[in-house]
């Protein structure tokens, strides 16, 4: 089986600085005008409280084989039940009719597409997918009535970074990136999605290094990850580009910050050798604590592994975890910070489409794959996760392309039923228990069409509490036994209000 790679839609590998232990006073240059210090510390975790229970009317069904039935694609705003599993599943767009686009859907299961309070959330409309006289960018949406409201005015780095503020719900983040004459700008914005007022929070470019390029762009590692600490300081995974392209990828040298401080904190390097070739942009640990650095020399071997730097960019420990794959930060109930994902042919964790890596102590836990209990075998491909209801960072919910035509069937059949394939299913850290609860209907991602092989796969995206859940579908499997396979199907988004939802 083929491994379900992230697909890197604007979005590239990237190379870390030059060689040696970057201090705070260094990077590449003379020191920046604002820079962290301080010796390196570990922050003791902080205990989550817990929040909603997501499980609550939800089955665990283990390892049943469910029925995979009939079901006409609903009307825009048409509310239908999932014949198997009993899950009601609304239609919130006619992309089509709306944008004359043939997508609208959530920018990616790590992107938070809800605000803090869920009053409103962001969909994206791709400018590949946009008809004549059609409409592109990123849509907001009432958050009760799901009715549309408007295309927002922001421009960020990759489809998906963009951040909601955990306070005040109007307000969204992002980095714009662009020219004024010959000058480039990189600044973080807070954008009023209501009244559209825009305020510059830091400007990039005049800050960084001597030495460092100031050609553009400044750039969020993947995943997008919160990074809020105990102070309620926001702290940034960065990369400054401007540097000359490594094996066709984007060159960026790479920096933390801190958006209350705005310090800017450069990651020490000389523990990893490869990421001067070849590297990507570190990311927040969900905490605030520190940040997740990809080891580029495992993406191709049957090792992954991260590695952990501490609040001052310091080097902590190394975790046995491929971040290549689809994966998201998490928290577990102590309070430690956690990746979530898929992981194929790893020699290290093993298999599955829900590994759970505690960047704490290490110890990496197979909830739904091969070595799991119970035993789900090896992960269905397409698998995305992800974990973006920070108001209860413990449920990671992972959609699954698979095979369209039900588990192990190999081709059309009367009555398929599926383990995985075509499900979305939620996993709680704090049990290890997956509760399986819809089918997604969605086939481009498994044809490989040429147009909505990337925007049909599922990005299932949970809400701030975590009791709803975005995902969008082309709806190619309205008949499991007869499935479409359209390469220009349209590809709209769909909201399931979990049991626990309370409106």
């Amino acid at each position: 089986m083929i491994p379900s790679r992230r697909k890197f839609i604007q979005r590239s590998l990237l190379t870390l600085p030059a060689m040696g232990a970057l201090s705070a006073c260094g990077g590449g240059g003379a020191s920046s005008p604002a820079v962290s210090s301080g010796a390196t510390t570990t922050s003791a975790a902080v205990p989550v409280v817990a929040g909603v229970d997501l499980s609550v009317g939800l089955q665990n069904y283990g390892l049943k084989a469910m029925p995979y039935s009939k079901l006409a694609k609903p009307a825009k705003g048409q509310t239908v039940t999932d014949p198997d599993f009993g899950t009601r599943i609304t239609r919130i767009t006619d992309c089509v009719a709306d944008f004359k686009n043939l997508c609208a859907a959530p920018a990616y299961p790590t992107a938070m597409a809800w605000n803090c309070d869920e009053t409103r959330f962001i969909l994206y409309a791709p400018g590949s997918t946009m008809q004549s006289g059609g409409q592109q960018g990123w849509a907001l949406y009432n958050g009760t009535t799901y009715a549309f409201i408007k295309f927002i005015d922001i421009n960020p780095g990759d489809i998906e970074q963009f951040y909601w503020d955990h306070q005040d719900p109007a307000t969204l983040y992002y980095i714009d990136n662009h020219s004024v004459g010959s000058s480039v700008v990189a600044d973080l914005t807070a954008l009023n999605v209501e009244t559209g007022v825009k305020t510059i929070e830091y400007s990039f470019m005049p800050n960084l290094p001597a030495g460092w390029p100031r050609t553009g762009p400044v750039r969020c590692g993947y995943p997008f990850a919160l990074g809020i600490n105990a102070k309620g300081e926001r702290i940034w995974g960065l990369g400054a580009g401007g540097i000359p392209n490594v094996n066709g990828q984007l060159g960026l040298n790479v920096f933390g910050f801190n958006q209350a401080t705005k310090q800017m904190v450069f990651y020490e390097t000389n523990y990893v050798a490869q990421a001067q070739a070849r590297g990507t942009t570190p990311f927040p640990l969900l905490s605030g604590q520190g940040w997740v650095a990809p080891d580029p020399a495992s993406q191709n071997s049957t090792t992954g592994r991260v590695f952990i730097l501490d609040i001052n960019g310091k080097y902590v420990r190394t975790v046995n975890f491929d971040a290549y794959e689809h994966c998201d930060t998490a928290m577990n109930a102590a309070g430690h910070d956690m990746l979530v994902g898929s992981q194929f042919n790893r020699a290290t964790g093993g298999n599955g489409n829900v590994i759970a890596a505690d960047l704490n102590t290490g110890v990496v836990q197979n909830l739904v794959g091969e070595s799991s209990t119970p035993v789900f075998g090896y992960p269905a491909t397409g698998s995305l996760t992800g974990s973006t209801a920070w108001k209860n960072p413990m449920w990671i919910a992972t959609g699954m392309t698979g095979d369209i035509y039900g588990t192990g069937n190999n081709g059309p059949t009367p009555n398929p039923t599926t383990l995985l394939d075509q499900e979305i299913m939620l996993t709680s850290l704090t049990t290890g228990a997956t509760y399986r609860f819809a089918h997604h209907r969605s086939t481009g991602n498994y044809s490989n069409a040429p147009q909505s092989n990337y925007w049909a796969q599922t990005n299932v995206t949970l809400s701030t509490s975590g009791t709803r859940i975005l995902f969008q579908s082309d709806w190619g499997n309205g008949d499991p036994s007869n499935p479409v396979l359209d390469p220009n199907a349209a590809v709209d988004t769909y909201v399931i209000e979990l049991p626990s939802y309370k409106a």
